[in-house]
């Protein structure tokens, strides 16, 4: 199952993944965007939870299981954006149109249409709303997926009250020192990781945790004592660092 949902994190290392969990597991998987690793999980006969807690988010999702062909006509039916001052102003008030299954349509139009993937930001660029991303939508029908709306708003929290699932599961994606981030501007479906806050917590839990991230050097220095694979682009484990593309680390 492929997702419909495009995303600026585009991770390759799903053949190594499955090698790390086995069939049958129970997989919590946090900061759940566009799902691109998790439905290959979940297709491949692992069961996911996916974690979120922004609304907006979890929103889509849930409309989307419920009924995607209604969200894919919907879209259709508002593209092309002829008017770039249009896609700016939806991305700054989509989220308050009355309709849950309108604003899910506009969620997924916006992502499409935006050059980054994301919904409340970046450039107008169409070439991606077409017939296979309306397809994908239409048919999406996931085996072995389950996703769940998180009340708090601290990612930290949430995994420290993760119950459900054998391992833990983070596609952090870039790391950063998470200087000035009070006062950024960030969109409705944008999530903050503090990664430091993020190290500590999963050095006290018991529970099988994995992190996938682009490669940076603090994070041989924070989980140097964990099990780190480089992956190459091909999704291939590698000893060399040049070709180093994405980062996993596990404590098992």
């Amino acid at each position: 199952m492929k997702s419909p949902i495009k995303e600026s994190n585009k991770f390759r290392a799903t053949a190594e993944l499955k090698q790390m969990i086995p069939r049958g597991a129970v997989v919590d998987s946090f900061l759940f965007f566009g799902g691109h690793v998790e439905f290959s999980l979940a297709s491949a006969e692992r069961f996911v939870v996916a974690h979120t807690h922004k609304y907006v988010v979890y929103e889509f999702w849930h409309c989307a299981l419920k009924d995607a062909p209604r969200i894919a006509n919907i879209s259709k039916s508002l593209f092309p954006i002829d008017d770039p001052n249009t896609f700016y102003i939806l991305q700054e008030n989509w989220p308050k149109y009355a309709d849950p299954y309108m604003r899910s349509a506009i969620f997924f139009l916006l992502n499409r249409c935006s050059d980054s993937g994301e919904i409340s930001a970046g450039h107008l660029s169409q070439q991606n709303f077409n017939p296979l991303a309306l397809s994908q939508l239409t048919n999406f029908n996931p085996n072995n997926f389950y996703i769940t709306l998180d009340r708090q708003e601290d990612l930290i929290i949430n995994i420290q009250q993760a119950t459900r699932g054998e391992y833990l599961f983070l596609p952090v994606g870039s790391f950063n020192y998470n200087l000035f981030e009070q006062g950024k501007n960030k969109g409705y479906e944008m999530s903050t990781v503090h990664h430091t806050k993020l190290y500590k917590t999963l050095e006290e839990t018991h529970k099988k945790w994995i992190l996938l991230y682009y490669p940076h050097p603090q994070l041989e220095k924070l989980y140097g004592r964990y099990n780190i694979k480089m992956i190459n682009k091909y999704g291939q484990i590698t000893a060399n660092r040049e070709e180093c593309e994405e980062v996993l680390i596990a404590n098992f």
